[in-house]
């Protein structure tokens, strides 16, 4: 090997050894691009282990860093401005950068952000400090943040993105009072003060699960739900230790609290309903059955699959509902969840926007192990039939539904009217038996409250096809239902129409389970 290649060789693997420090330079702006004084510069291993040595972690005046970090490696860097009110920009973080030498790593752009302020109260009135918060995006994914905790008067100021985010109170490390943990969440576009942000008193809820042979099992995650709204609770910590016990803290109410162990454990969930908090709580022994596996594969008629497809389980003898875990399928169509054995009845429901039905398997015996494919049957959400009548600008206006399919139980079902003359009166009525609009029908197929609706449609008034607007019609889950034909339709009041009212298309659809 010519000389001059060896040493090449060994001079990169001297750069690369683990002993030797790395250099980064570069220059942290914000949004605007000027300089940021006293970010806070910080590094950690991209394959995890062990702490790096970082020296002068942080900007100067203007901005400007040259940062040591030792050992050399590929690192996750994180820059921390300070909090609002001195700035209102974001952390940012850098993944998997190689640092060996000198790194110049240029300018480093801080996200945009808000100030989110304001002050944690106790029951009492007082401000509590050492709360713990954690903001969440709308997709659920937990952002990172800093200067996370409240003060010693229960101040917090964060910097957060713009959007709709749930914020966490985890007040888990207050000394000096029980609290229950708290969950809001909070549309966020510019700079705001929440005021006083109030937490209620909480109570100790304890307990073991439980093997039939008293056992502990470890890690089996407590779920809690409003027993009246079904609003799931924010619970931190609520995994059972390796001897099963477990510790929640509660508000006062009354709330469904449901028990799902790891799936390799073979166990069937458990569940409490309607269980009555008003002081602290001791459940004792809380136990779980050993189960066997259901699973299997669910598509729709025409063989395509679909995540998110519910399955439930209940006793065929007995109709009581079987407590489940991770009982949606996958985006292969696929699910496995753990029952009892015994004769059970099996429901597929897929979500409200896909056009399907849901499937009934009854009498399905299960003594061990057991596979049941489902296939989910058509629910077109509707169709138009007829031609209408023209208003304004000779437009037919029309009738559509939104909301999903025409299923019972479906509460986002929704009538609306669009095409009609801007800011005009418009009425939509539905029956399963109407053939013609005359008289109003006296009452609606799954609701008391009517069969028809009086709106104002938006719009300019007076522009042909301004207008639209809808009529919310929640779809009870009442079984009789169930096959019935709806039919609706709906007019406009405009007097270019030769009866004074610009009537839509018919809407059909057949109500399914």
């Amino acid at each position: 090997m010519p000389p001059r290649i060896a040493a090449a060789l060994l001079s990169l693997l001297f750069l690369a050894h683990p002993g030797f420090a790395g250099v980064i330079v570069g220059r942290v702006v914000d949004s605007n691009g000027q300089g940021v004084p006293n970010v806070n510069i910080d590094a950690d291993f991209s394959s995890g282990g062990g702490n790096p040595t970082v020296l002068n972690g942080g900007t100067d005046a203007n901005g400007f860093f040259t940062t040591t970090i030792t050992p050399n490696g590929v690192f996750d860097l994180v820059f921390t401005p300070p909090a609002p009110p001195v700035t209102t920009h974001l952390i940012r973080e850098m993944f998997d950068v190689s640092v060996v030498g000198t790194v110049d790593l240029g300018l480093v752009v801080l996200p945009a952000g808000h100030a989110l302020s304001g002050r944690v109260i106790g029951p009492a009135g007082f401000g509590v400090p050492d709360v713990n918060l954690d903001v969440l995006d709308a997709s659920g994914s937990n952002l990172t943040i800093t200067h996370d905790f409240t003060d010693a008067t229960g101040q917090f100021s964060l910097a957060v993105p713009a959007g709709l985010l749930t914020i966490r109170l985890d007040p888990s490390g207050v000394v000096g009072q029980t609290l229950a943990p708290r969950e809001f969440q909070q549309s966020v576009s510019g700079s705001l003060n929440l005021g006083d942000v109030p937490m209620q008193q909480g109570f100790l809820v304890s307990g073991f699960v439980k093997r039939a042979n008293l056992t502990g099992v470890l890690d089996v995650d407590l779920d809690v739900f409003d027993t009246a709204t079904q609003v799931k609770l924010f619970t931190p910590a609520d995994n059972t230790t390796s001897t099963g016990s477990f510790l929640l803290v509660l508000p006062a109410g009354q709330f469904d609290v449901k028990f799902s162990p790891p799936f390799s454990q073979l166990l069937v969930s458990a569940e409490l309903a309607a269980l009555q908090v008003a002081g602290n709580l001791n459940l004792g022994n809380v136990i779980l059955q050993s189960g066997v596996v259901l699973s299997g594969t669910v598509q729709a008629f025409n063989g395509l699959k679909y995540p998110n497809v519910d399955v439930d389980v209940r006793i065929a003898s007995t109709g009581a509902a079987v407590p489940l875990s991770n009982d949606n399928t996958s985006a292969l169509g696929t699910y496995q969840v753990v029952v009892p054995t015994g004769t059970l009845n099996v429901r597929f429901t897929p979500p409200y926007a896909l056009p399907l039905a849901s499937q009934f398997v009854n009498g399905v015996v299960v003594a061990a192990n057991k596979v049941q494919n489902g296939t989910l049957p058509s629910c077109p959400f509707y169709s138009n039939s007829g031609s209408g009548t023209p208003g304004t600008g000779g437009l037919v206006p029309q009738l559509t539904a939104v909301g999903g399919a025409p299923r019972l139980g479906n509460p986002d079902y929704a009538l609306s009217v669009s095409g009609g003359r801007g800011g005009a009166s418009a009425v939509i009525l539905w029956t399963p038996a109407v053939q013609a609009v005359g008289p109003f029908p006296s009452g609606a197929v799954w609701s008391a409250s009517g069969g028809y609706r009086v709106i104002t449609l938006s719009g300019t008034p007076g522009v042909a096809g301004a207008g639209s607007g809808s009529v919310a019609v929640p779809i009870g889950g009442q079984a009789l239902f169930g096959g019935v034909a709806l039919r609706a339709r709906a007019f406009v009041i405009d007097r270019a129409s030769a009866s004074g009212r610009a009537f839509t298309p018919y809407l059909d659809a057949t109500l399914l389970p």
